[in-house]
Order: structure tokens, then sequence, then C-alpha cells
């Protein structure tokens, strides 16, 4: 069975622990799992360098037009980021109940550009980057 990416949202916890909130406003969504990988090189070996798999990067990348007012969703995005504090983020897939969780993560938030295009919504895209372990990471 394919996936369709319009089944799966972002959340964000709110100042409440445990209550987690929707920001308005949302497009696409995607997480990469870069993985590093480490020389095996040494002087006296010459062809190809082998290598060996290190820590994965977590990213994940959501695009958004916000819909304002939207106090427990851009609002307290745009706190996060101006205070670096970290927060609990969740990717559900519908029907997005506390029980369609995939990923959580304690993340760090970072608005990286506003578009003031013409004749378009304004867009605010989000960047997250992990502050610890992610505790759900499946692709259900």
């Amino acid at each position: 069975m394919k996936k369709l990416g319009s089944d799966y949202r972002l959340f964000l916890q709110a100042t409440t622990v445990g209550t987690f909130n929707q920001p308005a406003g949302q497009g696409n969504l995607s997480i990469d799992r870069g993985k590093g990988f480490s020389s095996n090189a040494t002087k006296d070996q010459e062809g190809v360098d082998t290598q060996s798999p290190g820590l994965r990067t977590i990213t994940v990348k959501q695009d958004l037009t916000p819909d304002l007012p939207d106090a427990n969703g851009y609002t307290r995005i745009e706190t996060l980021d101006k205070t670096n504090a970290a927060e609990v983020y969740q990717i559900r897939k519908k029907p997005f109940g506390t029980t369609d969780v995939v990923f959580e993560c304690l993340m760090y938030t970072a608005l990286d550009s506003s578009g003031f295009d013409q004749g378009a919504s304004v867009k605010t895209p989000l960047t997250l980057q992990p502050a610890a372990q992610p505790t759900v990471d499946a692709l259900a």
C-alpha cells in the first residue's frame, strides 16, 4: 500500500506537558535521516577509501504558510525560535490521534526565512534539530 504525504502532520507540545497542538498552515513535511561516514584510509593504502558508518543526523523540515492568529501553533514556534528552548514535536498519521504518533523527539526550533512574494501568501519554513534521541521513529 502506498502512503500519502497529506496523511502526516506535525504537532507541537503545548506549555502543558502532554498536550499537543497542530500548527495551522502546514505544507510539505520531510525528515532527513542522513548518515555520516568516517574514513578508514591510512597513508600506506592507495585506491579506494573505505569508510565506516557514523551517527545519523536527523533534520525535520516543515513548510508553513502561517494562518494567524495561531497562539498554540505558529506563535509558540516563534517563541521557541527566539528563546532557543527545546520542545517535543510529533509527526502523526491520519486520523492524527494520540495513538497515531510515528515520530516524537525533543527538538530545537529554527524559523529559516520568510518569503514575501508578490501576490502570494507569506511562507515561513521551519527546521527542527534533535536535542535528544527520538522516542518514536517509525514510518507506520
